[in-house]
Protein backbone atom coordinates (compact mmCIF):
# COMPACT_ATOMS: atom_id res chain seq x y z
CA UNK A 1 0.00 0.00 0.00
CA UNK A 2 2.82 2.20 0.88
CA UNK A 3 4.79 1.81 -2.30
CA UNK A 4 1.86 2.27 -4.34
CA UNK A 5 0.81 6.03 -2.29
CA UNK A 6 4.83 6.60 -3.16
CA UNK A 7 4.27 5.68 -6.65
CA UNK A 8 1.36 7.53 -7.33
CA UNK A 9 2.70 10.99 -5.95
CA UNK A 10 5.98 10.52 -7.98
CA UNK A 11 4.10 10.62 -11.03
CA UNK A 12 1.54 13.37 -9.99
CA UNK A 13 5.00 15.18 -8.81
CA UNK A 14 6.25 14.39 -12.56
CA UNK A 15 2.97 15.72 -14.18
CA UNK A 16 3.36 19.13 -12.60
CA UNK A 17 6.48 19.34 -13.88
CA UNK A 18 5.14 18.55 -17.31
CA UNK A 19 2.29 20.71 -17.13
CA UNK A 20 4.14 23.66 -15.57
CA UNK A 21 6.72 23.33 -18.86
CA UNK A 22 10.09 22.94 -16.91
CA UNK A 23 12.34 22.25 -19.52
CA UNK A 24 13.83 18.62 -19.65
CA UNK A 25 15.08 18.71 -23.46
CA UNK A 26 18.21 22.14 -23.93
CA UNK A 27 16.84 22.32 -27.31
CA UNK A 28 13.43 22.83 -27.00
CA UNK A 29 13.41 26.60 -26.31
CA UNK A 30 14.92 27.32 -29.61
CA UNK A 31 11.05 25.96 -31.13
CA UNK A 32 12.65 22.76 -33.00
CA UNK A 33 11.39 19.58 -31.99
CA UNK A 34 14.75 18.29 -32.33
CA UNK A 35 16.03 13.94 -33.28
CA UNK A 36 14.73 11.19 -30.64
CA UNK A 37 16.44 7.86 -29.77
CA UNK A 38 15.06 5.30 -28.14
CA UNK A 39 18.05 2.75 -27.11
CA UNK A 40 20.26 1.91 -30.19
CA UNK A 41 17.81 3.16 -32.96
CA UNK A 42 16.69 6.74 -33.74
CA UNK A 43 12.93 7.59 -34.37
CA UNK A 44 11.31 8.33 -37.60
CA UNK A 45 8.02 9.88 -38.51
CA UNK A 46 7.22 9.71 -41.71
CA UNK A 47 3.86 10.96 -41.63
CA UNK A 48 3.44 13.64 -38.45
CA UNK A 49 6.41 15.07 -37.62
CA UNK A 50 7.32 15.80 -33.67
CA UNK A 51 6.50 19.58 -32.35
CA UNK A 52 8.00 21.10 -29.55
CA UNK A 53 5.83 23.82 -27.64
CA UNK A 54 6.50 25.32 -24.26
CA UNK A 55 9.95 23.72 -23.95
CA UNK A 56 8.00 20.59 -24.26
CA UNK A 57 8.36 18.01 -27.04
CA UNK A 58 5.52 16.01 -28.56
CA UNK A 59 5.94 13.11 -30.55
CA UNK A 60 2.95 10.58 -32.25
CA UNK A 61 2.33 7.70 -30.10
CA UNK A 62 1.74 5.11 -32.20
CA UNK A 63 5.75 5.48 -33.21
CA UNK A 64 6.47 5.92 -29.41
CA UNK A 65 5.03 2.76 -28.40
CA UNK A 66 6.79 0.90 -31.60
CA UNK A 67 10.15 2.36 -30.61
CA UNK A 68 9.71 1.45 -27.02
CA UNK A 69 7.96 -1.83 -27.89
CA UNK A 70 5.38 -1.58 -25.61
CA UNK A 71 1.40 -3.37 -26.03
CA UNK A 72 -1.08 -0.54 -27.85
CA UNK A 73 -4.61 -0.70 -28.09
CA UNK A 74 -6.86 2.40 -29.25
CA UNK A 75 -10.30 3.65 -28.87
CA UNK A 76 -11.99 6.73 -28.91
CA UNK A 77 -8.97 8.78 -28.31
CA UNK A 78 -8.00 6.63 -25.54
CA UNK A 79 -4.60 4.88 -25.99
CA UNK A 80 -4.11 1.92 -23.79
CA UNK A 81 -0.04 1.47 -22.69
CA UNK A 82 1.42 -1.64 -21.32
CA UNK A 83 5.06 -3.72 -20.97
CA UNK A 84 4.74 -6.69 -18.46
CA UNK A 85 3.15 -5.09 -15.06
CA UNK A 86 2.94 -1.48 -15.94
CA UNK A 87 0.55 0.24 -17.51
CA UNK A 88 -0.60 3.47 -18.56
CA UNK A 89 -3.84 4.90 -20.24
CA UNK A 90 -3.65 7.97 -22.20
CA UNK A 91 -6.90 9.93 -22.47
CA UNK A 92 -6.16 12.83 -25.01
CA UNK A 93 -9.65 14.27 -24.88
CA UNK A 94 -9.24 14.79 -21.10
CA UNK A 95 -5.44 15.52 -21.23
CA UNK A 96 -5.79 12.90 -18.62
CA UNK A 97 -3.36 9.48 -17.92
CA UNK A 98 -4.42 7.07 -15.57
CA UNK A 99 -1.93 5.01 -14.44
CA UNK A 100 -1.59 1.30 -13.51
CA UNK A 101 -3.12 1.69 -9.73
CA UNK A 102 -6.05 3.73 -11.09
CA UNK A 103 -4.41 7.47 -10.17
CA UNK A 104 -5.64 10.28 -12.82
CA UNK A 105 -3.45 13.18 -13.42
CA UNK A 106 -3.77 16.00 -15.99
CA UNK A 107 -1.34 15.95 -18.41
CA UNK A 108 -1.23 18.04 -21.90
CA UNK A 109 -2.06 16.15 -25.34
CA UNK A 110 -3.16 17.42 -28.62
CA UNK A 111 -3.93 15.74 -31.85
CA UNK A 112 -2.21 16.51 -35.44
CA UNK A 113 -3.79 14.75 -38.00
CA UNK A 114 -5.44 12.26 -36.11
CA UNK A 115 -2.53 11.17 -34.48
CA UNK A 116 -2.32 11.93 -30.52
CA UNK A 117 0.68 13.96 -29.54
CA UNK A 118 2.29 13.11 -26.28
CA UNK A 119 5.27 14.52 -23.94
CA UNK A 120 8.46 11.81 -25.30
CA UNK A 121 9.64 12.47 -21.63
CA UNK A 122 6.97 11.66 -19.75
CA UNK A 123 6.28 7.97 -21.55
CA UNK A 124 9.47 7.16 -21.46
CA UNK A 125 10.50 8.03 -18.01
CA UNK A 126 7.33 6.74 -16.44
CA UNK A 127 7.98 3.10 -18.16
CA UNK A 128 11.80 3.42 -16.85
CA UNK A 129 13.71 4.85 -19.57
CA UNK A 130 16.23 7.57 -18.46
CA UNK A 131 16.69 10.40 -20.94
CA UNK A 132 20.14 12.06 -22.36
CA UNK A 133 20.78 14.95 -24.27
CA UNK A 134 23.10 14.43 -27.32
CA UNK A 135 24.51 15.81 -30.62
CA UNK A 136 24.71 19.29 -29.13
CA UNK A 137 21.32 19.07 -27.97
CA UNK A 138 19.36 18.50 -31.26
CA UNK A 139 19.21 14.68 -30.47
CA UNK A 140 17.24 13.24 -26.88
CA UNK A 141 18.04 9.33 -26.23
CA UNK A 142 15.60 6.85 -24.23
CA UNK A 143 17.24 4.12 -22.76
CA UNK A 144 16.88 1.08 -20.59
CA UNK A 145 18.40 -1.83 -20.16
CA UNK A 146 18.01 -3.66 -23.42
CA UNK A 147 20.45 -0.46 -24.58
CA UNK A 148 23.64 -1.93 -26.25
CA UNK A 149 25.12 1.70 -27.69
CA UNK A 150 27.08 4.07 -25.29
CA UNK A 151 25.83 7.35 -25.62
CA UNK A 152 29.20 7.85 -27.71
CA UNK A 153 29.09 5.43 -30.23
CA UNK A 154 24.86 5.64 -30.50
CA UNK A 155 25.63 9.57 -31.17
CA UNK A 156 28.47 8.45 -33.99
CA UNK A 157 26.04 6.52 -35.23
CA UNK A 158 23.91 8.52 -36.49
CA UNK A 159 25.96 11.70 -36.72
CA UNK A 160 26.08 11.79 -40.20
CA UNK A 161 22.35 11.23 -40.85
CA UNK A 162 21.43 14.22 -38.59
CA UNK A 163 24.27 16.17 -40.73
CA UNK A 164 22.31 14.56 -44.03
CA UNK A 165 19.23 15.44 -42.45
CA UNK A 166 19.72 19.24 -41.39
CA UNK A 167 21.31 20.17 -44.41
CA UNK A 168 18.39 18.90 -46.40
CA UNK A 169 15.82 21.13 -44.59
CA UNK A 170 17.55 23.96 -45.63
CA UNK A 171 16.84 25.79 -48.65
CA UNK A 172 18.41 24.96 -51.87
CA UNK A 173 20.43 27.39 -54.13
CA UNK A 174 21.94 26.27 -57.37
CA UNK A 175 25.69 28.04 -58.31
CA UNK A 176 26.45 27.56 -61.73
CA UNK A 177 29.95 28.41 -63.94
CA UNK A 178 29.88 28.61 -67.34
CA UNK A 179 32.64 28.94 -69.57
CA UNK A 180 35.02 25.84 -68.55
CA UNK A 181 37.35 24.63 -67.50
CA UNK A 182 39.89 27.16 -67.97
CA UNK A 183 43.17 26.98 -65.25
CA UNK A 184 40.70 28.14 -62.72
CA UNK A 185 38.96 25.64 -62.18
CA UNK A 186 40.99 23.90 -59.85
CA UNK A 187 41.27 26.89 -57.38
CA UNK A 188 36.89 27.11 -58.30
CA UNK A 189 36.66 23.43 -57.19
CA UNK A 190 39.25 24.22 -54.06
CA UNK A 191 36.90 26.85 -52.82
CA UNK A 192 33.80 24.88 -53.20
CA UNK A 193 34.96 22.10 -51.37
CA UNK A 194 36.20 24.19 -48.53
CA UNK A 195 32.07 25.56 -48.10
CA UNK A 196 30.63 21.92 -49.16
CA UNK A 197 29.24 23.72 -51.58
CA UNK A 198 28.08 21.28 -54.61
CA UNK A 199 27.53 23.38 -57.98
CA UNK A 200 26.88 22.77 -61.80
CA UNK A 201 29.42 23.52 -64.92
CA UNK A 202 28.04 24.85 -68.51
CA UNK A 203 31.42 24.08 -70.32
CA UNK A 204 32.52 24.51 -73.66
CA UNK A 205 33.55 21.43 -75.94
CA UNK A 206 36.85 23.66 -77.22
CA UNK A 207 37.90 24.10 -73.76
CA UNK A 208 37.63 19.93 -71.92
CA UNK A 209 40.68 18.18 -74.17
CA UNK A 210 43.23 20.71 -72.22
CA UNK A 211 41.78 20.13 -69.01
CA UNK A 212 40.70 16.33 -68.71
CA UNK A 213 41.79 15.86 -65.34
CA UNK A 214 39.70 19.06 -64.00
CA UNK A 215 36.29 17.13 -65.82
CA UNK A 216 37.39 14.39 -63.90
CA UNK A 217 37.72 16.24 -60.82
CA UNK A 218 34.70 17.80 -61.25
CA UNK A 219 32.72 14.92 -61.43
CA UNK A 220 34.68 12.41 -59.06
CA UNK A 221 33.74 15.47 -56.35
CA UNK A 222 30.06 15.06 -57.08
CA UNK A 223 29.23 18.66 -59.21
CA UNK A 224 26.78 18.67 -62.12
CA UNK A 225 28.55 18.62 -65.25
CA UNK A 226 26.72 20.53 -68.32
CA UNK A 227 26.96 21.92 -71.89
CA UNK A 228 27.90 25.13 -73.26
CA UNK A 229 28.18 24.15 -77.02
CA UNK A 230 31.56 24.03 -78.97
CA UNK A 231 32.80 27.59 -79.71
CA UNK A 232 30.10 30.67 -77.77
CA UNK A 233 30.50 32.32 -81.12
CA UNK A 234 26.82 33.81 -81.81
CA UNK A 235 27.70 33.41 -85.92
CA UNK A 236 28.25 30.05 -85.41
CA UNK A 237 25.83 28.37 -82.60
CA UNK A 238 22.83 30.35 -83.59
CA UNK A 239 23.29 30.02 -87.64
CA UNK A 240 20.41 27.32 -87.71
CA UNK A 241 18.97 25.06 -85.32
CA UNK A 242 20.95 22.41 -86.54
CA UNK A 243 23.93 24.12 -86.06
CA UNK A 244 22.76 24.92 -82.41
CA UNK A 245 22.10 20.86 -82.25
CA UNK A 246 25.56 20.18 -83.82
CA UNK A 247 27.55 22.38 -81.13
CA UNK A 248 25.94 20.81 -77.91
CA UNK A 249 26.23 17.25 -79.40
CA UNK A 250 29.93 17.54 -80.05
CA UNK A 251 30.23 19.01 -76.46
CA UNK A 252 28.45 16.11 -74.91
CA UNK A 253 30.64 14.01 -77.49
CA UNK A 254 33.82 15.13 -76.62
CA UNK A 255 32.87 15.00 -73.17
CA UNK A 256 32.14 11.43 -72.89
CA UNK A 257 35.37 10.52 -74.92
CA UNK A 258 37.18 12.26 -72.23
CA UNK A 259 35.37 11.02 -69.32
CA UNK A 260 33.17 8.24 -69.60
CA UNK A 261 29.78 11.02 -68.83
CA UNK A 262 27.09 11.99 -70.30
CA UNK A 263 24.61 15.11 -69.57
CA UNK A 264 21.72 16.59 -70.78
CA UNK A 265 21.51 19.59 -69.17
CA UNK A 266 22.51 22.71 -71.38
CA UNK A 267 22.91 26.42 -71.72
CA UNK A 268 23.11 28.15 -74.63
CA UNK A 269 25.63 30.86 -75.41
CA UNK A 270 24.83 34.45 -73.58
CA UNK A 271 21.32 32.73 -72.42
CA UNK A 272 18.98 31.46 -74.66
CA UNK A 273 16.92 35.10 -75.03
CA UNK A 274 16.36 35.79 -78.04
CA UNK A 275 18.48 33.74 -80.01
CA UNK A 276 16.77 30.45 -79.13
CA UNK A 277 13.74 30.70 -80.65
CA UNK A 278 10.71 27.93 -80.69
CA UNK A 279 12.51 26.05 -83.38
CA UNK A 280 15.95 25.76 -82.00
CA UNK A 281 14.31 24.80 -78.73
CA UNK A 282 12.18 22.18 -80.70
CA UNK A 283 15.74 20.61 -82.58
CA UNK A 284 17.45 20.68 -78.90
CA UNK A 285 14.13 18.61 -76.59
CA UNK A 286 13.90 16.65 -79.44
CA UNK A 287 17.42 14.95 -78.68
CA UNK A 288 16.91 14.75 -74.64
CA UNK A 289 18.45 18.12 -74.12
CA UNK A 290 16.87 20.10 -70.80
CA UNK A 291 17.76 24.02 -71.35
CA UNK A 292 18.78 26.26 -68.33
CA UNK A 293 19.16 30.33 -68.28
CA UNK A 294 19.66 31.58 -64.57
CA UNK A 295 17.44 34.36 -61.95
CA UNK A 296 20.68 35.78 -60.78
CA UNK A 297 23.49 37.48 -62.72
CA UNK A 298 26.40 37.91 -60.85
CA UNK A 299 27.81 40.67 -63.08
CA UNK A 300 31.23 38.97 -62.60
CA UNK A 301 31.14 39.17 -66.61
CA UNK A 302 30.77 43.18 -66.50
CA UNK A 303 32.83 43.55 -63.50
CA UNK A 304 35.99 41.45 -63.30
CA UNK A 305 38.33 44.00 -61.49
CA UNK A 306 35.23 45.23 -58.83
CA UNK A 307 34.72 42.23 -56.65
CA UNK A 308 32.33 44.56 -54.50
CA UNK A 309 30.15 44.91 -57.62
CA UNK A 310 30.19 41.15 -58.19
CA UNK A 311 29.02 40.62 -54.15
CA UNK A 312 26.49 42.90 -54.08
CA UNK A 313 24.65 41.47 -57.45
CA UNK A 314 24.58 38.29 -55.84
CA UNK A 315 23.90 38.99 -52.32
CA UNK A 316 21.28 41.85 -54.01
CA UNK A 317 18.88 39.22 -56.17
CA UNK A 318 19.47 36.37 -53.93
CA UNK A 319 17.55 38.52 -51.40
CA UNK A 320 14.77 39.69 -53.60
CA UNK A 321 13.94 36.36 -54.25
CA UNK A 322 14.09 34.62 -51.09
CA UNK A 323 11.18 37.56 -50.08
CA UNK A 324 8.91 35.81 -53.22
CA UNK A 325 9.74 32.64 -52.31
CA UNK A 326 12.06 31.62 -55.58
CA UNK A 327 14.84 29.58 -55.37
CA UNK A 328 17.52 30.73 -56.79
CA UNK A 329 19.34 29.94 -60.07
CA UNK A 330 22.42 32.05 -60.14
CA UNK A 331 25.32 32.71 -63.51
CA UNK A 332 28.93 32.94 -62.88
CA UNK A 333 31.90 32.29 -64.58
CA UNK A 334 35.30 30.03 -64.62
CA UNK A 335 37.10 32.73 -64.39
CA UNK A 336 39.84 34.26 -61.49
CA UNK A 337 37.23 37.26 -60.54
CA UNK A 338 35.17 34.74 -59.54
CA UNK A 339 37.66 33.16 -57.39
CA UNK A 340 38.61 35.46 -55.78
CA UNK A 341 35.04 36.60 -54.47
CA UNK A 342 33.37 33.19 -54.38
CA UNK A 343 34.57 32.84 -50.45
CA UNK A 344 32.81 36.19 -49.69
CA UNK A 345 29.90 35.18 -51.39
CA UNK A 346 29.46 31.70 -50.49
CA UNK A 347 29.94 32.81 -46.69
CA UNK A 348 27.35 34.79 -46.41
CA UNK A 349 25.13 32.51 -48.12
CA UNK A 350 25.83 29.81 -46.04
CA UNK A 351 24.94 32.26 -43.13
CA UNK A 352 21.83 32.73 -44.60
CA UNK A 353 20.80 29.16 -44.09
CA UNK A 354 21.02 27.68 -47.79
CA UNK A 355 22.70 24.44 -48.78
CA UNK A 356 24.99 24.37 -52.38
CA UNK A 357 23.34 21.85 -54.57
CA UNK A 358 23.67 20.68 -58.13
CA UNK A 359 21.31 20.99 -60.75
CA UNK A 360 20.31 17.47 -62.22
CA UNK A 361 18.19 16.03 -65.08
CA UNK A 362 15.33 15.08 -62.84
CA UNK A 363 14.26 18.99 -61.76
CA UNK A 364 12.07 21.18 -64.01
CA UNK A 365 14.34 23.64 -66.18
CA UNK A 366 14.42 27.30 -65.67
CA UNK A 367 14.87 29.55 -68.76
CA UNK A 368 13.70 32.30 -69.72
CA UNK A 369 11.46 31.07 -72.08
CA UNK A 370 9.79 29.30 -70.08
CA UNK A 371 9.98 26.05 -71.68
CA UNK A 372 9.68 23.10 -68.96
CA UNK A 373 10.08 20.39 -71.30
Amino acid sequence: MRKGLILSLALLLLCTIMISHTSYISHAASGKAGYFGVNDERMTFPEVKPETHSNISFVPIRQLAAAMKLSMSASNNEVRLSKGNVKLTLKGNDNKVVTGDGTEAKLWMFTRDNRLMVPFNYVTQYFGYKLTTLADGTLVRATNGEAALSNEKFAEKHKALLKKEESENKPPIYLTFDDGPTAHTDNLLNVLKKYDAKATFFMLGKNMPKHQSVLKRISKEGHQVALHGMTHEVNKFYKSPQSALDEMNGARDKLNDLIGVETSLIRSPYGSKPYLTQGYRDKLVAEGYRLWDWNVDSQDWKHPDQPDKIYNEVITAVTQLKKKGITPVILMHDQAATVGVLPKILAKLQSEGYRFEALSKDMKPLNFWKDTR
